[in-house]
């Protein structure tokens, strides 16, 4: 008998079978690790809905993002002289503008919902505002009147105000003035990393007592956020922007950072506060009248 032959069976014949067990138990605990995941997120969105939380389809995708790096080089402080029709004070990184003329905006009677957005459009496109073919519209703020439009950096918007265009409408739905800030020329920076999903990320926030009962997601975006800021540049990083709509309440405001999970609890730059927009709006005002002035004066010299 060739009892090499033999021996060289066996060995293929137990490689094989090694192989195949091998394959089987892989196969087994990736059934079972899918199955627990699946069940895991079965599980938030039916817990979801019993605290009457509603919430729109959310996609599993998970894409590619690079971090970003802005140049500090423009400022809106050396180009405010360039906007006409309008009155500019520039504070703590912010430019408070108030308009000479309103503009008035369409408004749904029934739930002041805005039904055109063209005027803002055209006002931001024609140069009345600094680097304004930058920014996109971002939200609506209902109970504040507040029009919120973010500088694009990478396709994707910033979502923590330190781009932004916050325009102010009076009670009559026509728009006075707006805050506004760059945060400048963006670069992208490394090799892309892939971020958690809009349903991950909303998840994160339920499970982190986030989500309030009775209410409903209603925007989840993927924006930028700055997580370093330096005296020559920032360096800014995806987040999920989520918004929480409450009947009767101020729309909230939730930010997940995209490659962590985490809750971002503070966001890098709020809004200007009550007494930085008091300040502003004085100083608008008085440099409003000191025009006034300077018309009337001009006037009587004429005749």
């Amino acid at each position: 008998m060739d009892f090499r032959r033999i021996k060289i069976i066996f060995i293929l014949t137990f490689a094989a079978l090694n192989i195949y067990l091998l394959s089987v138990l892989l196969e087994k605990n990736a059934t079972t690790l899918s199955f627990g995941s699946e069940s895991t997120t079965l599980n938030i969105e039916e817990a979801m809905k019993a605290d009457d939380i509603n919430f729109p389809t959310l996609s599993t995708d998970q894409e590619k993002i690079p971090l970003l790096k802005t140049d500090k080089g423009i400022t809106l402080e050396s180009d405010q002289s360039k906007l006409v029709n309008q009155t500019t004070v520039f504070k703590d990184g912010v430019l408070f503008s108030t308009l000479s003329e309103p503009i008035p905006l369409e408004i749904d009677a029934v739930d002041s919902a805005i039904i055109d957005r063209t005027p803002i459009t055209d006002f931001i496109l024609q140069g009345d505002v600094l680097y304004g073919a930058e920014y996109t519209f971002l939200t609506y703020l209902p109970l504040r009147r507040q029009l919120v439009y973010a500088q694009v950096a990478n396709n994707i918007p910033i979502g923590d105000s330190t781009g932004s265009i916050t325009f102010n409408l009076d009670p009559d739905y026509e728009v006075i003035s707006y805050e506004q800030t760059f945060a400048g020329t963006a670069q992208v920076q490394g090799n892309s990393r892939t971020v958690i999903s809009q349903k991950r990320a909303v998840e994160a926030l339920y499970l982190n007592n986030q989500i309030p009962s009775n209410s409903t997601v209603r925007m989840v975006q993927l924006t930028y956020y700055r997580t370093l800021s330096l005296s020559d540049m920032d360096i800014y990083s995806p987040m999920w922007y989520i918004e929480i709509e409450i009947e009767n309440a101020p729309l909230e405001i939730r930010r997940v950072d995209a490659l962590t999970g985490s809750i971002i609890t503070t966001p890098t730059v709020t809004l200007p506060s009550a007494e930085a927009q008091v300040k502003a709006k004085t100083a608008t005002s008085s440099a409003l009248l000191m025009e006034e002035e300077d018309s009337s004066e001009t006037e009587n010299t004429q005749e």
